[in-house]
């Protein structure tokens, strides 16, 4: 829906409430967690734990952005379908498939969506120093920052800058084991999501896209952000 400017922030907060809610819908287990981090503005982060059983203390975060922007300040139209709407249904999806199977992983999962990654990437920079002051071991940390528009030849992108080569080879078995999708390798050229703040800190970091940097979704960024574009 259209949006005024005295709505904006507390639409920004409502979509981090309602989306911890939908995560801790999908299971009544005690030993998952879903929590609201406060940065100490109005959109909190969203982080859904699944603790690990025989390697808890290592970490796999798999992350994705609440927010969305389109110009023309607090009185703009931002739904985001693409960016960053269409990673976090993804995270969702893969949290509802995990917790319906009654999924037990070895190492600990955090899906975590972020606040404020569209003006600095201010929601992941304060989840990774809270991790490293925390002495928590991250062993690997993946990033979906739109995945549902086709503008390439390929499904899957593999952005190699502000990320790990080993990890993105991994990655790419995983692909051709488990998806069967067809996958290329390109850069996005500058810290463009969350994964960068996480690579700034020294944890391996990947970035699957939906497109070549140069061909990525023409809509992000304004009122026309849809899903039907």
């Amino acid at each position: 829906p259209a949006e005024t400017a005295p709505t904006v922030a507390v639409s920004g907060a409502a979509a981090s409430t309602w989306l911890r809610d939908t995560w801790r819908g999908f299971t009544s287990r005690s030993d998952v967690t879903v929590e609201l981090f406060d940065h100490g503005f109005a959109q909190k982060s969203v982080i859904l734990t699944i603790p690990g059983t025989t390697n808890a203390s290592e970490v796999v975060v798999l992350g994705g952005h609440l927010d969305s922007i389109s110009p023309g300040g607090s009185s703009a139209i931002a739904p985001g379908a693409d960016d960053d709407a269409s990673g976090i249904a993804t995270l969702t999806e893969v949290a509802r498939g995990l917790l319906a199977a009654a999924y037990r992983p070895a190492r600990t999962i955090k899906l975590i969506a972020y606040a404020a990654e569209e003006v600095g990437l201010r929601g992941s920079q304060a989840i990774v120093a809270d991790h490293q002051s925390r002495n928590i071991n991250v062993v690997g940390v993946m990033q979906l920052d739109m995945t549902n528009y086709k503008g390439s030849d390929k499904d899957i992108w593999l952005m190699q800058d502000y990320t790990n080569a080993a990890q993105n080879t991994f990655v790419t078995q995983l692909i051709d084991t488990y998806v069967g999708a067809t996958w290329g390798v390109d850069s996005c050229g500058y810290g463009c999501s969350d994964h960068a703040s996480w690579h700034r800190a020294g944890f391996p970091a990947s970035m699957p896209f939906e497109s070549r940097m140069s061909q990525y979704n023409p809509e992000i960024h304004t009122p026309d952000d849809r899903l039907e574009t």
